[in-house]
């Protein structure tokens, strides 16, 4: 998937360990919030933007994984892994040192750009959050997992480039437990005599900071966030040509990739937030969607909420 065949091994495990936790969840259905703005931009447009994870509202986003990385990298002290461990702690601490940065100049180093949406249909935190005038409707878009999963294979058609989808974990221990397999298969590799040592340890790092793309500070559990995720390294930025897209956030050139996920299989169900206005604001979400090719009615929130 990157850089080597090695590094397959260390993303399968990401990959088994995310499958046991898809399965626990048992979800087919993803729920998108946004705006009224950004629903009727994301019908019409039929894409949805992955933000590059630096411009994310949660400011523990890029440097949450360092605390776990730090609390399993010390737990190996009195194991005889000490000059793997000691190089890919090396590696993290020279990252610390400017944890909010991100460097496109490492050939090595992953970007990570992530379309966020909730395993809940009509969530009341969310709401709060993109509908806080009570006049002002927001919008959850139910998308067809199974639909989505076939998309994602066309994504890893570009080289270097990869996707999935992944349920956030919450749990300090589950993260933990998670970052320790990834070292202890690392380590494996890492001792086996035809493997570059140097690139191994990269590789696990690199694995690290994918899995930290969804791994979030427990204080945001109330989101029960299911996170699509595309990555990749520095050196196939060029791949993305023309899906790789900029708008200005306060004078900062915000990168973002436009992914054509929105089409009549994908989009199944809208929900429409507690408004003082429901019955209006469903009348013509409804004829905005049948006008758009669209044969869903949606439905308006359940939250009993009284403004």
């Amino acid at each position: 998937m990157m850089i080597t065949s090695n590094s397959g091994e260390l993303f399968n495990v990401i990959e088994r360990y995310c499958h046991i936790h898809n399965e626990l969840c048992d979800f087919d259905t993803i729920w998108h919030y946004t705006s009224a703005d950004g629903f009727k931009s994301i019908v019409e447009e039929g894409e949805v933007y992955f933000t590059h994870n630096a411009f994310l509202n949660d400011s523990t986003e890029r440097t949450h994984v360092f605390d776990i990385a730090d609390r399993v990298l010390s737990s190996y002290n009195n194991e005889p892994k000490n000059e793997f461990i000691e190089s890919l702690s090396a590696l993290f601490n020279k990252k610390k040192e400017d944890p909010e940065s991100v460097d496109f100049t490492d050939p090595d180093e992953v970007q990570v750009f992530v379309f966020s949406c909730s395993l809940d249909k009509d969530s009341l935190p969310l709401w709060n959050h993109y509908s806080k005038n009570p006049a002002k409707a927001g919008f959850s878009i139910g998308l067809n997992l199974n639909e989505i999963i076939k998309l994602q294979f066309k994504e890893r058609i570009l080289q270097g480039i990869g996707s999935n989808l992944y349920p956030v974990i919450y749990d300090d221990q589950e993260k933990e437990k998670l970052v320790k397999e990834i070292c202890d298969a690392a380590y494996e590799l890492w001792n086996d005599c035809n493997t570059n040592q140097e690139e191994i340890v990269k590789e696990a790092y690199a694995m690290i900071r994918i899995a930290g793309a969804f791994l979030k500070h427990k204080a945001f559990e109330s989101e029960h966030e299911a996170r699509y995720i595309l990555y990749v390294q520095n050196k196939h930025l060029d791949c993305l040509g023309n899906l790789l897209k900029f708008r200005n956030m306060h004078g900062i050139f915000t990168p973002y990739i436009a992914v054509p996920f929105i089409n009549n299989k994908t989009l199944n169900e809208v929900v429409i937030s507690p408004t003082l206005r429901s019955k209006q604001a469903k009348s013509y979400a409804d004829l905005f969607l049948r006008m758009r090719g669209y044969e869903i009615v949606s439905e308006t929130s359940r939250v009993p909420l009284r403004f």
